[in-house]
C-alpha cells in the first residue's frame, strides 16, 4: 500500500498543523495494523523457539501433563518396540520398529530405516531399492503422516497442540497395550477425542488422533545390534 501525504492548499504553502499525523506516524500505524492483522489471521506459531510448546513445558492440564512428562523423559534404552501405523487419509497401514540403546537409535518405518550412532547418521531402504544417504531423509516417510520421532518427540508436539484446542478437561486412565502397562489420556477436541498412551519408560504406546492411529504391538528390552549397522 502506498501512503499519501496530507494534501496542501494550492493558493500558497502553509505549515502542516500540529494536529495532523506525520508521515512517519502513518507508516508506523500502517505497519502496526498489518502486524495485528497477521496475528489474528495467520497460522498460529505452535512450536516456535519462543513459544510455550518446547520439550519440558507443561500444558496446565494435569491429566495431559502426566502422560507428557513420561514422553519428554523417554528412555535411552535398551528397548525394542514394534508398531502398527495406520494413516487415516488413504487407510494405509505401515509397520514400524524402534530400537534404542544409549547413544544409538534405529527407526524403521515401512521400507525406510533411519540409523543414528555417535559415528554415523544414515537413511537406508530395507530392500536396497534406494542407496543409503548420510543424513535423515525425512521425505521418504512423509506419506505416512508421522515423522522419525513418532515414538516420542513428535507425539509430544501433538499433545501440546491438542492441549490448546481441547474443549473440556482431559481424562487420565491406565490400560494395557501389547501386554505392557500404560498410562493414557483422552483429550476432547472439536472433531472427536484424541488418545495418547505411554509406557512407563516414556515410549509411545498409542496415538489416535485425526491423522493417524499408532499402536504398540510388541515390546522388549533386548536389542539386536544389527539394527545399527548400515547395510
Amino acid at each position: 500500500m502506498r501512503l499519501l501525504g496530507v494534501p496542501l492548499p494550492l493558493r500558497q504553502p502553509q505549515p502542516v498543523p500540529s494536529t495532523f499525523v506525520s508521515r512517519r506516524g502513518l507508516v508506523a500505524l500502517a505497519l502496526s495494523t498489518l502486524f495485528l492483522a497477521g496475528c489474528f489471521t495467520g497460522e498460529r506459531p505452535y512450536f516456535n523457539a519462543e513459544g510455550s510448546f518446547l520439550p519440558g513445558t507443561t500444558t496446565g492440564d494435569p491429566s495431559i501433563d502426566a502422560v507428557l512428562n513420561k514422553i519428554d523423559a523417554i528412555t535411552a534404552g535398551p528397548a525394542t518396540a514394534a508398531y502398527s501405523i495406520l494413516t487415516k487419509y488413504g487407510n494405509v497401514t505401515t509397520p514400524a520398529l524402534v530400537v534404542l540403546e544409549p547413544g544409538k537409535r534405529s527407526i524403521t518405518v515401512g521400507n525406510t530405516r533411519y540409523i543414528q550412532t555417535p559415528d554415523q547418521v544414515a537413511t537406508c531402504a530395507e530392500d536396497g531399492s534406494q542407496p543409503c544417504v548420510d543424513a535423515f531423509d525425512l521425505q521418504r516417510i512423509s506419506d505416512t503422516a508421522v515423522t522419525v520421532d513418532f515414538y516420542a518427540a513428535d507425539t509430544a508436539k501433538r499433545m501440546r497442540r491438542d492441549a490448546e484446542a481441547k474443549i473440556g478437561p482431559a481424562v487420565l486412565r491406565t490400560d494395557a497395550i501389547a501386554d505392557q502397562p500404560v498410562t493414557c489420556v483422552d483429550v476432547p477436541l472439536p472433531g472427536g477425542t484424541a488418545v495418547y498412551c505411554a509406557l512407563d519408560n516414556g515410549m509411545v504406546a498409542k496415538v489416535d488422533d485425526g491423522d493417524v492411529l499408532v499402536t504398540l504391538t510388541l515390546y522388549g528390552d533386548v536389542v539386536d545390534q544389527n539394527a545399527f549397522v548400515i547395510p
